[in-house]
């Protein structure tokens, strides 16, 4: 038998169980290493604390905005919450400005019939203020109302605290947030700022607020 036939007869070489590679590990045949339970809890642990970290960084995120603002104000509505409401409502400001709005286009519609109405209609353009005791005494007018309308089962109020959003256009820039709410053929805008982290109301449309009140409260 020469060399050749020898070679081709021969049987091929068998391979070791360890894949050739001794004792070592990491052949073919190694049988693939399962984390011990100690690191496999340490890892889960690791990740719980990851979500639960963005988690919070996002629900922080939702609070910082003027639409969790809106909302809360439709849930204190819902709720007939006035304490809620009023942390997200600056009734002082809005008071002020539409006290001012009011006087200035009262003054305004009244010039061209008044015999003093060139400075009738010169003082609307000028910004009405209150003076402090009456300004805190509207006020607090005010909100003993609005206590007494929430407070009362009788009284209508928002079915879902998320009515209002449903009903909203955001226009946010920087701190300030420019929101219409439209339903149907009414609509009302407002504006809301952002102060040490919290977004409040602090400006409502004048035209919006009297045509509203004309139609729903003085039928």
């Amino acid at each position: 038998m020469t060399e050749n036939q020898r070679t081709e007869t021969s049987p091929p070489p068998s391979i070791p169980p360890d894949g050739g590679k001794g004792s070592g590990g990491g052949g073919l045949g190694e049988t693939p290493r399962s984390f011990p339970g100690k690191n496999r809890k340490t890892v889960l642990i690791a990740l719980l604390i990851i979500l639960a970290f963005a988690l919070g960084l996002g629900w922080r995120w939702v609070q910082g905005t003027p639409r969790y603002a809106l909302y809360q104000i439709g849930a204190a509505l819902k709720n007939r919450d006035v304490a809620r409401l009023l942390m997200h409502v600056d009734l002082d400001s809005i008071l002020k400005q539409q006290v001012a709005e009011s006087v200035s286009n009262l003054l305004k519609s009244t010039a061209s019939d008044h015999p003093l109405g060139k400075w009738l209609g010169a003082i609307g353009e000028f910004k009405i203020t209150l003076a402090p005791g009456a300004q805190s005494g509207l006020s607090a007018l005010v909100r003993r109302e609005l206590e007494a309308y929430l407070t009362d089962p009788g009284h209508p109020t928002l079915p879902s605290s998320f009515l209002l959003l449903s009903l909203a256009e955001f226009h946010t820039r920087g701190d300030v947030s420019l929101i219409t709410l439209k339903y149907e053929q009414d609509q009302l805008r407002l504006a809301l700022k952002k102060t040490d982290g919290l977004w409040r109301v602090v400006e409502l449309n004048p035209e919006d607020t009297q045509r509203l009140i004309k139609t729903y409260l003085l039928k």
